[in-house]
């Protein structure tokens, strides 16, 4: 099953890359194998034997002429530093092909969409999801609007978006969600997917330590923000008391803050910064719920629902919601 390193050596003058060569059967097994890092999972994934998974592997490391699996002893190590580089790029090619395909399964959507999503919803990602929506719809016009959850979920309840993404406490600390949050849920919450949930976690700097002899030196987005409300709730349940060190709306002065030593922030885990540190087991700190991020759209408006299906099976979506 495994070549040897020699065949993976630098082309030879008389060879050269074509990629009319490489199949998307190949490409598949590569993305499939690079999510699990193993060839068994990937047979059972793909629902094929494993030696066809290996064949396939192997035959597009020729074609490149690079080795994009680290074997050993016949199992999956890690990708290699070519694997790595072709990964995202091949990622991109099936998840393209895919929308292609679901465009041609329902009628090409038309009409308008606004859609809102919080303000430290990852823009780049959704906004390659909703130009790749239109661009399999000519027809469609989105309008994509971002603020606080809280603002986000009152714009769906005056029918001013059409279909919102936002954050709440996943399990307020003895006391209602809602009330915790100060993010009331939409008017019918039959209608919420929750697409992730998240840890939060309070977060200072690595090299300057914060104050916490007395009242906790809060760094938080303004009023209406879950990650805000979960924090002060939790402080207020557990007896403390907290004064805000530094606010801002902006996701990038937050972490500038907290690197700075202002204070402690609140932040989900995958979004602390290289600088940062987690703080959940110091004792002043009371414990966090999680957030949840959720999708919430009148199902049973057919352009919505439509769209939204085409939405989520996007894989920079999924990135997405999953940063």
């Amino acid at each position: 099953m495994t070549a040897t390193t020699s065949s993976f050596s630098q082309p030879s003058p008389a060879r050269h890359l074509d990629d009319r060569r490489i199949t998307l059967e190949q490409l598949r097994t590569f993305v499939t194998i690079a999510a699990g890092l193993d060839f068994q999972l990937a047979s059972a994934t793909l629902m094929r034997s494993q030696s066809a998974i290996t064949q396939s592997l192997q035959k597009l490391e020729e074609i490149l002429c690079c080795r994009l699996i680290d074997r050993r002893r016949g199992q999956v190590a890690d990708l290699t530093g070519d694997g790595r580089r072709l990964l995202p790029m091949a990622e991109e090619i099936l998840s393209r092909l895919s929308a292609a395909i679901d465009s041609f399964r329902q009628p090409e959507l038309q009409g308008r969409v606004r859609l809102g999503v919080p303000d430290d919803f990852p823009l780049g990602n959704i906004a390659t999801a909703v130009r790749r929506c239109m661009e399999i719809n000519p027809a469609l016009r989105v309008e994509v609007i971002s603020a606080l959850s809280s603002q986000v979920c009152e714009h769906y309840r005056q029918g001013e978006i059409d279909i919102i993404i936002y954050k709440k406490v996943a399990a307020a600390i003895g006391t209602n969600t809602s009330a915790a949050t100060h993010v009331r849920p939409a008017p019918n919450t039959s209608n919420d997917t929750v697409l992730h949930r998240q840890p939060l976690g309070w977060i200072a700097s690595q090299t300057i330590a914060p104050n916490l002899n007395g009242d906790i030196p809060l760094i938080t987005f303004p009023d209406g923000c879950a990650y805000r409300a979960a924090a002060i709730a939790a402080i207020e349940q557990s007896g403390h008391s907290y004064f805000n060190a530094y606010r801002s709306a902006s996701y990038h002065n937050i972490r500038r803050a907290i690197s700075a030593g202002l204070g402690v922030g609140i932040l989900p885990h995958n979004a602390i910064g290289s600088d940062h540190i987690i703080l959940n087991d110091n004792d002043m700190l009371p414990p966090l719920p999680d957030i949840e991020l959720v999708l919430t759209y009148d199902r049973s408006h057919t352009l919505f629902h439509q769209f939204v299906s085409q939405l989520v099976r996007n894989g920079d979506f999924a990135i997405a919601h999953a940063a």
